[in-house]
């Protein structure tokens, strides 16, 4: 059986047409590893329980203030090298994004392309997949889960029902795929990088220091798949 989580990202400040969705794919055999990994890096990071962690706060001081951003980064550098600490990486991801906004056709559409691309393993509980989302008050629960039936490969066996999640620091796989979002976000929205971005006409050198840092923690992780619509 697999694990898929999956949450959204948008940049209002940098470009309010950006949007994108973000799964992270956990094999429910590793998925004990992936979350005692994440607990024993997470009492580290020293960040206060109360306070989501959201890896928008990654160079900043919000969030807990206590939290140096070196800290942050050394935090999400270890979620990032857990992906990959045997043989078979124990996390796949896939990420999708548009420049449609970030309405509900935008997000179902975004949604379909996502998981039409995750496939069963094998026979019997392989061909099975729980699906958990970050819960997104703007679209329609109902609409999601009629494009998970429509859009799944068809050998593919949802676990019950999609689960919606209100994100918090208990749920590692979301803040996993928040991670993962915020990163290839950055990245996206970098023009130097992607020509067909639409952010700023130059990077700034702040920018530049940051978006090293994105490119080497997304280096970690290494089974990142980007999703055409």
């Amino acid at each position: 059986m697999k694990f898929v989580f999956i949450d959204e990202v948008e940049s209002s400040q940098k470009n309010p047409k950006f949007f994108g969705l973000g799964a992270v794919i956990v094999n429910s055999n590793s998925y004990h590893i992936f979350k005692e990994n994440f607990n024993i890096h997470f009492k580290h990071l020293g960040w206060n329980k109360d306070v989501e962690f959201k890896c928008k706060y990654l160079f900043s001081k919000s969030g807990d203030a206590s939290v140096s951003i070196e800290k942050r980064i050394d935090f999400v550098k270890e979620i990032a090298e857990g992906c990959n600490a045997n043989k078979n990486a124990r996390l796949k991801c896939m990420f999708c994004c548009g420049y449609n906004g970030n309405g509900e056709d935008e997000y179902l559409k975004l949604f379909s392309c996502l998981i039409s691309k995750i496939k069963k393993e094998g026979p019997g509980h392989k061909k099975v997949i729980g699906y958990l989302l970050d819960n997104n008050v703007k679209v329609s629960k109902k609409k999601i889960i009629d494009a998970l039936n429509k859009h799944k490969p068809k050998d593919v066996e949802i676990f019950e029902r999609p689960f919606f999640i209100d994100s918090d620091n208990f749920v590692p796989g979301i803040i996993a795929a928040d991670i993962l979002c915020y990163l290839k976000s950055w990245v996206e929205l970098n023009p130097n990088e992607n020509e067909a971005a639409q952010l700023f006409p130059a990077i700034n050198e702040n920018d530049k220091k940051k978006l090293t840092t994105v490119k080497e923690i997304l280096s970690l992780i290494k089974k990142v798949e980007d999703v055409k619509r």
